[in-house]
């Protein structure tokens, strides 16, 4: 019995000693070390800088404050990268924060995968459960066979990211890819936008978006918090875009029709001001539920109808490159939400579809 004993026992530390010899054999590459920016999916990327927001401090007592803390989460953020590695561990930290209960934690703190292999195909990458939720969070991707491939690593939505670094095996080639500079299509909205609810962060509508059009996206998604205040048009009215996405009904229908009216009429026409690129307003999604619940959005309903006439408004008065999506373009189904609030990964593909198509027939006029 004691025999047995030992052998576990030294079966044990021979395990502990292999596990940590393989951890060390990779060798650590920090995307914030880099001469140029690295990081894509920021619309201010000289401003912002050595860390993983979404808006520049000069914004900082310009905005709500939940919009500025919001603006701190990595939502759309990524960072690609090349290597041979045979395997990738992704070691990061982020800010304390509650964990949400209409959001699966893979989602919220958790990073996404993907590769582009020599074919030009990009395909997902599974973690296969390889991870360690401690105060540094670590996601491991072993016996990889995309020779030279590149990856795009997707930050966590609904995090701030404190540190990160890419880790390969030792000898493997890696080089981080410079950050795009094309002309982004810009999606300002509420939580539907920054990464509400599906289970990873590659299944956020804006990122499927991205990968469906090849578009350059900046994500200016702010939870609970799209209601569309001056200051917030006046921010992203700065950006060169090739395309603005105003989806602010989630939220703003707690406004006044009044309210609405005005404040839509403002950011439509202070983009116009600076910008001749195309813009999108949309109504709220179309209500999953409504069979056996026909009244529980009516407001939201009501208040894509002011949305609506004030676009027509502005249409009429002849704002050039406006266009509208209506609700019942984004195709959901019953099985489209978690709670008739946000959208689950069905739902997060209907409206990256609905957008690509309205995308598709706007740049091909």
């Amino acid at each position: 019995m004691r025999k047995s004993i030992t052998l576990v026992i030294a079966f044990v530390f021979f395990l502990c000693g292999a596990l940590q010899a393989y951890a060390q054999t990779f060798s650590w590459h920090d995307p914030m070390l880099e001469t140029s920016s690295v990081i894509n999916g920021r619309a201010w990327e000289g401003e912002i800088g050595s860390s993983y927001a979404r808006l520049p401090e000069r914004f900082q007592q310009r905005v709500p404050l939940k919009v500025w803390n919001l603006s701190r989460n990595a939502a759309g953020l990524s960072v690609k990268f090349s290597t041979n590695t045979r395997n990738l561990q992704i070691k990061y930290t982020i800010a304390d924060a509650p964990q949400l209960p209409n959001m699966s934690k893979l989602n919220q703190a958790g990073i996404d995968l993907y590769a582009t292999n020599a074919s030009g195909h990009t395909h997902w990458i599974g973690n296969h459960m390889q991870w360690n939720w401690g105060d540094t969070i670590t996601f491991t991707f072993r016996n990889l066979e995309v020779k030279n491939g590149v990856y795009e690593l997707i930050l966590p939505p609904y995090s701030t990211v404190t540190s990160l670094k890419v880790g390969c095996d030792e000898g493997a080639s890696f080089r981080f890819m410079p950050s795009r500079k094309d002309k982004p299509v810009v999606v300002y909205g509420s939580s539907i936008v920054q990464g509400a609810s599906p289970s990873r962060p590659g299944l956020i509508w804006t990122n499927i978006l991205k990968r469906l059009t090849g578009y350059n996206i900046v994500n200016l998604g702010f939870s609970g918090s799209c209601l569309m205040e001056p200051a917030l048009f006046d921010a992203i009215s700065e950006i060169d875009a090739k395309c603005f996405i105003i989806d602010p009904i989630p939220n703003s229908y707690r406004l006044t029709d009044k309210e609405i009216t005005e404040r839509i009429r403002y950011g439509v026409l202070s983009i116009r001001k600076k910008s001749k690129a195309p813009i999108i307003v949309s109504e709220s999604y179309p209500q999953a539920d409504i069979v056996f619940n026909p009244r529980a959005e009516e407001r939201m309903r009501t208040a894509n109808k002011a949305l609506q006439a004030a676009v027509n408004q502005l249409q009429k008065e002849g704002v050039a490159g406006l266009y509208y999506q209506f609700s019942k373009d984004i195709p959901f189904t019953e099985d489209a939400m978690i709670e008739a609030s946000h959208p689950n990964d069905i739902g997060c593909v209907a409206y990256a579809k609905a957008y690509e198509k309205m995308l598709k027939t706007i740049f091909r006029k």
